[in-house]
């Protein structure tokens, strides 16, 4: 497997963009837009910004579009997902325009396609799969979460399955709360996503998933990343859904957490 093929976990689980902190509500309906601060799991070193905007209708997202703004204050990355077709399996694409990698999902009919492509020049790669749930891709896991947060609670071990569009493949995923702890002086849960042997090349054991228990919001992602470093690989980060902006992103440039603040 190269490491290209991980892409598929992006703050998607994304580093996975989630979902907002828990002191916001999310609305019924309309836009909800939030950021999460990105650092290097080792050394703790700041590395983007995921700005994330939502649509919502009937108290339901509709499409979800993230800007990934790098240390220089300049967008790195584009992803925008669609929801209309099923709550947990987006059809999404993925740009990192530096190098030309693009992957996502789409529906050709009432075909599901996962699809990769690996530089500006390579060829498209494509594999055709079915909905067979419980299942998410992309930052719908955070749906299968919530849909499941009571028995995650319980101590129940969940399985899920997981379409990853950066490995071509349906993998199996197991989650399971592992402990608690505390964010901004709130009492959070950690949930544990293990994915049998795909992690063992990052040297990763597993995905971190801490959660308000009361919200059921996502408040910080550590695993797997969806972005490159200097090597033109994927590498483990921290994504932090904080309240406030850090001081190292604002004096990178990083945008406001607010609707329209990278548009132009």
């Amino acid at each position: 497997m190269t490491i290209r093929s991980a892409l598929t976990w992006t703050g998607a689980l994304l580093a996975l963009g989630f979902t907002a902190p828990a002191a916001l509500a999310a609305p019924a309906d309309g836009a909800r837009c939030f950021n999460g601060y990105a650092y290097t799991l080792q050394g703790d070193n700041y590395r983007y910004t995921e700005h994330h905007e939502q649509q919502r209708s009937n108290g339901r997202i509709t499409t979800w579009d993230v800007d990934y703004i790098g240390t220089n204050g300049e967008p790195i990355a584009h992803k925008h997902m669609d929801f209309n077709a099923s709550d947990t399996v987006p059809t999404y694409t993925l740009e990192i325009p530096a190098n030309g990698y693009r992957e996502g999902i789409r529906r050709e009919g009432e075909q599901w396609v996962m699809f990769r492509r690996d530089s500006a020049d390579a060829p498209e790669k494509t594999k055709s799969f079915s909905i067979k749930a419980p299942m998410a891709a992309d930052s719908g896991f955070d749906m299968l979460v919530r849909e499941n947060f009571d028995r995650l609670a319980a101590g129940e071990t969940v399985p899920f399955n997981f379409a990853a569009a950066g490995r071509q493949a349906v993998i199996k995923l197991l989650a399971s709360q592992t402990g608690t702890t505390e964010f901004e002086g709130r009492q959070a849960v950690v949930f544990d996503a293990e994915l049998d042997m795909f992690l063992v090349n990052f040297f990763v054991d597993s995905l971190k998933l801490t959660y308000d228990p009361d919200s059921k919001r996502l408040l910080e992602y550590r695993g797997i990343g969806n972005m490159h470093n200097d090597a033109g690989e994927v590498y483990p980060v921290r994504v932090t859904y904080a309240s406030e902006m850090p001081d190292v992103a604002r004096q990178a440039g990083a945008p406001a957490a607010e609707c329209g603040s990278t548009d132009g």
